[in-house]
């Protein structure tokens, strides 16, 4: 009787252990490194709109190749995020792989955004790393890039990677976005 006994508790002990451990836990991501990283990317995001936009005023848009959007089905929002991080973290992470490869291509171009292409796959890539993806970049195919269309793209991809980075700095500025605590003073940015 006594063996049964100890059988029933040592049972009751695991499976209350792994009833409770969190469902959306992220392995291995240092937090503060996607933290740091995710205001960086927002820092350069925002100087290179008020520098390299100034250039590229009268430029008209080009828009080419796949468009990521971060839309309320990916569960961004402060309540899912709690909930399961996993959605929008997915998301935020195939966002990242499509500017790698767009600023992967600017930064091939003949003109003044090859540099600004390289800047940001440098921080997009370091990003990428700390939330643990071995593969930056995306699959998707671009067709080829006309000289033309050159700065176009550079200032539609620069517009568009800025609004991207207030979401992304947003969403992991207080650290591991499962934990979030709403009281919290850095809860909000």
């Amino acid at each position: 009787m006594y063996l049964p006994f100890i059988t029933v508790v040592g049972l009751l002990a695991v499976f209350t252990v792994t009833l409770g451990a969190p469902v959306n836990q992220t392995v291995g991501i240092s937090w503060n490194e996607v933290t740091e990283g995710s205001l960086k990317l927002n820092e350069l995001a925002k100087r290179l709109l008020t520098e390299e936009l100034s250039h590229l005023k009268n430029v008209e848009i080009v828009v080419k190749g796949p468009r990521v959007l971060v839309e309320a089905t990916d569960k961004c929002d402060p309540k899912n995020l709690r909930a399961d991080s996993m959605p929008c973290l997915k998301k935020m992470v195939f966002a990242l792989k499509n500017y790698s490869t767009v600023f992967g291509i600017i930064s091939q171009f003949k003109n003044n955004c090859a540099k600004t292409g390289k800047m940001v796959n440098t921080v997009v890539k370091k990003l990428l790393l700390d939330l643990k993806e071995p593969h930056p970049h995306s699959e998707e195919k671009w067709q080829e890039v006309k000289s033309w269309e050159e700065p176009g793209l550079c200032r539609d991809n620069i517009e568009k990677l800025f609004s991207f980075s207030i979401l992304m700095a947003r969403v992991f500025a207080p650290g591991d976005p499962a934990k979030h605590i709403m009281d919290s003073p850095k809860y909000c940015i």
